[in-house]
């Protein structure tokens, strides 16, 4: 089985892996301890997540250019030289796949999970799960709120 931590340099085979179990690698993120986390970011996490991103949660690069501070010249420039994200980027990226890890443990199918991170939420003041990731503030939100959900909270 290939690394959980999203390195920059993956091969063709570790990529085709990354997008055929995207979910899974996803809910595996949640198992990365802070260090781990904070080295993939440093390293750099792969424009292959990118791709994995729109193709799983059915994302238009202009779905992601918020969510990353990144163009979509930018991500698409990435994406084709198979190049690692930058330090903001990659924290960036790492925050919102936590989410998704998070969410994905709550809900436990892919559907439900899309679905919920891109509904409008009214304790998000009508913003989507997703579309509050911007923000690191915003994430911690959104985490508070999967945590409610886990615990059985009628949120």
């Amino acid at each position: 089985m290939t690394s959980a931590i999203p390195v920059p340099a993956l091969d063709a085979a570790q990529d085709a892996d990354l997008n055929q179990f995207f979910w899974q690698r996803a809910a595996e993120l949640g198992a990365l301890d802070e260090q781990q986390r904070l080295a993939a970011i440093e390293q750099g996490w792969s424009s292959s997540w990118l791709a994995a991103l729109r193709q799983h949660l059915h994302l238009k690069p202009a779905d992601l250019e918020p969510l990353l501070a990144l163009s979509e010249a930018t991500m698409a420039r990435r994406s084709r030289e198979q190049a690692a994200l930058d330090l903001v980027a990659s924290e960036r990226l790492d925050r919102l796949v936590e989410v998704i890890s998070l969410a994905y443990g709550v809900f436990e199918q892919p559907a439900s999970t899309e679905a919920w991170l891109k509904a409008p939420h009214p304790l998000l003041h009508q913003a989507s799960p997703l579309q509050h990731c911007r923000t690191a503030i915003g994430a911690g939100q959104v985490r508070r709120l999967l945590q409610a959900l886990e615990q059985g909270a009628p949120v």
